[in-house]
């Protein structure tokens, strides 16, 4: 996930921005599951974010002995809390839909491109980084990142299609989007303790990327304060409160 942090970002951006306004009306039930499920969605961002945070600190601990280096280990070294906050956006799927569900049905259809695409993009992105045994001496991480035109996708294009269909009648929906067949246009980066250049050029890609889910984190906490209270936030009366 940590290759795609920049497309998580924008999606929970647009979220907020359409979210925003439409909270006030909804019944108090209603706003207690909503608020539950964006609660959880910060802290997916919020773990995520962290991960790629303690990347750049390890990161900058191994700089002295090349970027080659300093990469391998930073990923190495937080591979399990990626892994971690990869598994989190996943468990959240059903209720993350349910939630905004209940404040804007075709904003949830939207955002479950990323979860029930055609090919499932968060849970193939989940394992994006791994270590790969060609030999005893061959080892190297492979990790994945996604091209630029991906981060084009037009959510806002998606969410009026979805709008206009479930007006209709049509209760399934699929656009196309930027994210058709993105199995076939991911890259898959080989990073190995030489290849300096390489190193230099995902550093750079994650950094952008990180830049957009620091936004999407912040501007998320600020819906959540100016929107609910406390007991809202924390409810919780059964194992799935979304149902």
């Amino acid at each position: 996930m940590i290759g795609a942090e920049g497309l998580i970002g924008k999606t929970v951006i647009f979220i907020v921005n359409k979210t925003v306004g439409k909270l006030i009306d909804l019944p108090f039930d209603k706003r207690k599951k909503a608020a539950r499920s964006l609660t959880k969605l910060y802290f997916c961002v919020q773990a995520l974010d962290d991960a790629t945070e303690d990347f750049f600190v390890t990161f900058e601990g191994f700089e002295s002995d090349g970027d080659a280096c300093a990469i391998v280990n930073s990923l190495n070294n937080n591979m399990h809390k990626i892994e971690h906050a990869s598994n989190m956006f996943l468990n959240l799927g059903d209720e993350l839909h349910a939630g905004l569900e209940i404040i804007d049905p075709p904003l949830a259809e939207c955002c479950s491109l990323l979860y029930r695409s055609k090919f499932d993009f968060l849970s193939f992105m989940s394992t994006s980084v791994k270590w790969v045994n060609e030999s005893d001496t061959k080892r190297h991480i492979e990790i994945k990142t996604i091209p630029e035109n991906m981060m084009n996708v037009d959510l806002e294009y998606d969410y009026r299609e979805i709008k206009k269909s479930q007006e209709t009648g049509q209760k399934y929906y699929w656009p196309s989007t930027a994210l058709d067949d993105f199995e076939n246009n991911i890259n898959d980066v080989v990073l190995t303790f030489e290849d300096n250049e390489t190193a230099r050029k995902v550093k750079e890609h994650i950094d952008r990327h990180s830049m957009l889910l620091r936004e999407a984190k912040e501007s998320l906490r600020l819906l959540l304060k100016d929107n609910f209270n406390v007991e809202e936030i924390l409810f919780q009366n059964d194992s799935q409160p979304w149902k």
